[in-house]
């Protein structure tokens, strides 16, 4: 049997290629479900010193398929207990132990996974666990997200093995077997049956079975009574070693980046060289990484970031509608160099739609928040103005509509609550998915936080208290004030003297427009949508869209400019209704 044989139903093992993937499979237990080629999977990955590996002479079949362990202890003397993992190799009568890189154990058929504490250390890792129970590590301090990915335990029932994996990326695998200097030696037991194999068949030679050892892995193959044939494999690969550190020891300070516009390329060294209002540009979808994160501060107007007082990305402007400008200098003086790194991945060629006049005044995502967050807070303190007027329990604007102008600018309008969310950046490719889901934020932020425990003593203290408007929420209930503003500016009547005329005028002849916030009716329908049926989810979001004036075929290419047009109109009907309170209020000192 030649070194390289396989049977034909592990032709995928062979042709493998583990460390082709950015995050390299470090551990598995797996049941093939297939019918035609059942079976299960042990991996698991060991590290290798080169004097152990050298001493093996190629002779990987050596070693154990699995992370061997001291187990539970049962009675013994009190301090012999000494826990520990380690895989083993077993050649002639010596035994090799290697650290394994994923520990694990097995307990009431369930076997868990975990890495190694030591690698997690060495990058400071920090899990974070998802309700599935899988857990991922992050570096967020870099940031960088999903550095290690472990799956839950796999479970043994019914004679199957459900899936579960370890995987880490390969830059840290990299790095941390150079700084180890050490190798990632993959040890793995696996097992198929197939109704056919015509490899198993030739290598049988009419026995019914046979065990062949090679250098690299061991094999176990038969036929059986019904004519089917079965295969076992025990084995182990080295899929890297030693080399470079791509984490540890950036080499930015020796090839530098090619960013658009600078005619250098650009290490620490040159970067000193450039003055203030030398600009390097990137698109705003550079803050993704922020965004949200626990431990980073992301400036809406200007793009700049902050995490902690480990670093900040200063000295930025946001200019044209989705890019943000930063002083090259600086960039490389406060930020370490996976973040520079991160910054250049975003990197653009300037054009004149952000280097030309106007640019740095374009209409961007944090325009559009400001304006929204600002038209919020005027309608609080006119609805909190109003109900002094009629003579109810004196409430701030922040009771009525959940912001507060005070704290805003003490903070930042960013500083809100619910307001963050809506400052997020707004690629032009976005999905459909994130836009509802965007909507969604929007709906929290201006709907949502309406009291209308507070708003319905005011429609009621107007002069209507035989108007149905039990069932109303906040959204309907401000509609319904909007309304008779309207009312009341149209005909030069007081809301607090008139509020009987009023009402009876708006039921009688309504009001232009009939719904004053129909744009926001529309986004709270939007954040309603998920859970339908696809065609429904459809039929509904068009419906929404068209009351902002929008054709949804305009999004073909991406939701981005369709959510613009969604936080314009929603804040063009804010302003406008707002202008209505306040002509009302001025009626009303007249009065």
């Amino acid at each position: 049997m030649e070194e390289d044989w396989w049977p034909d139903m592990m032709r995928d093992t062979a042709s493998e290629d583990p460390w082709g993937e950015e995050l390299v499979t470090v551990a598995e237990m797996a049941g093939y479900d297939d019918p035609m080629h059942p079976g299960q999977r042990i991996l698991w990955s060991a590290l290798v010193s080169p004097e152990d590996l050298a001493s093996l002479g190629g002779n990987l079949r050596a070693f154990n398929h699995e992370v061997e362990s001291t187990g539970r202890p049962g009675p013994r003397a009190a301090g012999a207990l000494n826990p520990r993992f380690h895989i083993s190799a077993f050649l002639d009568d010596r035994r090799v132990e290697c650290e394994p890189l994923v520990l694990g154990w097995v307990n009431a058929n369930r076997t868990a996974m975990m890495l190694d504490p030591r690698f997690a250390m060495t990058y400071g890792l920090m899990p974070r666990a998802l309700g599935d129970g899988t857990v991922r590590w992050d570096d967020p301090a870099a940031p960088e997200f999903d550095v290690a990915i472990v799956d839950p335990p796999s479970v043994y029932e019914n004679l199957k093995v459900s899936r579960a994996r370890t995987r880490v990326s390969r830059s840290h695998l990299q790095d941390y077997l150079t700084l180890r200097g050490m190798h990632l030696v993959q040890v793995f037991y696996e097992y198929r049956s197939a109704v056919r194999d015509t490899a198993i068949q030739a290598a049988l030679g009419g026995q019914d079975r046979r065990v062949e050892r090679l250098l690299t892995r061991e094999f176990d193959i038969s036929t059986n009574r019904d004519g089917s044939y079965t295969a076992q494999v025990w084995g182990a690969r080295v899929i890297a070693g030693p080399g470079t550190m791509p984490i540890t020891a950036d080499d930015l300070d020796n090839a530098g980046l090619a960013w658009p516009g600078i005619a250098e390329s650009v290490t620490h060294g040159v970067a000193r060289k450039f003055r203030l209002h030398d600009w390097i540009y990137v698109r705003d979808t550079v803050l993704a990484a922020y965004e949200g994160r626990s431990g980073f501060q992301v400036y809406p107007e200007s793009g700049g970031v902050a995490f902690g007082g480990q670093w900040s990305v200063g000295h930025c402007e946001r200019v044209g509608r989705d890019v943000i400008r930063a002083e090259l200098k600086k960039l490389y003086e406060g930020t370490p160099d996976r973040v520079i790194r991160h910054w250049h991945a975003h990197a653009i060629v300037p054009g004149s739609h952000v280097q030309g006049e106007g640019a740095a005044n374009m209409r961007n995502i944090s325009v559009r928040a400001s304006e929204l967050v600002h038209a919020v807070v005027a309608i609080g303190e006119h609805l909190s103005a109003l109900a002094s007027a009629l003579k109810l329990t004196e409430r701030p604007g922040a009771d009525l509509v959940g912001l507060d102008r005070e704290f805003l600018n003490y903070n930042g309008w960013w500083s809100g609550p619910f307001v963050e969310p809506v400052t997020r950046h707004v690629p032009m490719d976005m999905s459909r998915e994130a836009f509802l889901d965007r909507c969604l934020d929007l709906d929290k932020l201006a709907i949502e936080s309406l009291a209308e425990r507070h708003l319905r003593p005011m429609v009621r203290a107007i002069g209507a208290p035989e108007d149905s408007i039990d069932s109303f929420r906040g959204l309907k209930l401000l509609d319904r004030l909007a309304c008779l503003a309207q009312v009341a500016v149209a005909g030069g009547l007081s809301l607090t003297t008139a509020g009987p005329e009023i009402v009876s005028r708006y039921h009688r002849e309504g009001t232009k427009p009939a719904q004053p916030l129909t744009r926001l009716f529309a986004l709270s329908d939007l954040r309603q949508i998920k859970g339908h049926r696809k065609q429904e989810i459809d039929a509904r979001i068009e419906g929404a869209l068209a009351r902002f004036g929008i054709d949804t075929r305009a999004a073909a290419g991406g939701w981005g400019v369709t959510l613009d047009t969604v936080y314009d109109g929603a804040i063009e009907e804010l302003t406008s209704v707002d202008a209505t309170f306040a002509k009302a209020l001025a009626l009303i000192a007249e009065d």
